[in-house]
């Protein structure tokens, strides 16, 4: 009689649960409520670390408001938002691209995926600079030179004012072109993705309200893939 082949034992087998739970983090809607938590992730933790004298304030304001100890801590909490939200997004983009997976036109894969590791390390650093001061105070335990304060807040509006929104117009712009390729996304948000893109390219304010344009984008994608999260398209791979 010819050798049995043996059959891999229960125990060699990952257990069902664990399964599920690896396919559901492979899921669109995986994916999509990422999308959301770094969407209200980054919006919470911009919103408080803008709140920090602004670029043309004087020396005495800023002073004054470095040498109250709670913006120290609170900037610490307002990063790990800013972490939380870095680490959705780059989930969010994960199992977008995933889904896609061979059907994904070459061209746009590639800048959709470096268009979002560069928008999370110009994010990073960016509130890194906002945030400088503060944890100065808070884990040194002296005031920042006014200076000093008002040189990083400039380069941290450069960052997230300037260069953001162009970097952000990759992941848009790509997003769009994949979701018009594949079909996962429908054609008023493709429409609707090409105009936000424009906007984010041509904007040459530094406003900080410009910040929150591509979460609210990332947000309104993130929604309705989930509620669109039973489409199907033949250029799709399962994931």
């Amino acid at each position: 009689m010819p050798p049995r082949t043996p059959t891999p034992s229960a125990a060699a087998q990952p257990p069902i649960a664990a399964r599920r739970w690896r396919t559901w983090l492979r899921s669109i809607e995986a994916a999509a409520i990422a999308g959301v938590v770094c969407a209200v992730a980054w919006s919470i933790g911009l919103s408080g670390l803008w709140a920090a004298p602004s670029v043309d304030a004087s020396d005495e304001e800023i002073l004054r408001y470095y040498a109250d100890p709670r913006p120290g801590f609170y900037t610490l909490v307002l990063l790990q938002f800013i972490v939380i939200g870095t680490i959705a997004f780059l989930w969010f983009i994960g199992v977008v691209r995933a889904r896609l997976g061979e059907g994904e036109p070459k061209l746009f894969g590639t800048v959709f995926q470096g268009g979002a590791i560069l928008m999370a390390g110009v994010v990073l650093v960016g509130t890194a600079a906002l945030a400088a001061p503060a944890v100065l105070v808070e884990a040194g335990g002296r005031l920042p030179d006014p200076g000093a304060a008002s040189l990083t807040r400039a380069l941290a509006v450069t960052l997230l004012s300037v260069f953001a929104p162009r970097v952000a117009t990759l992941v848009v712009f790509s997003t769009a072109a994949l979701g018009r390729a594949t079909g996962a996304l429908p054609r008023w948000l493709v429409w609707l993705s090409y105009a936000v893109g424009v906007f984010e390219f041509v904007n040459v304010t530094v406003a900080p309200t410009t910040v929150y344009v591509f979460p609210a984008w990332i947000a309104l994608v993130s929604i309705v893939l989930l509620i669109r999260r039973s489409w199907r398209s033949p250029a799709l791979v399962p994931g």
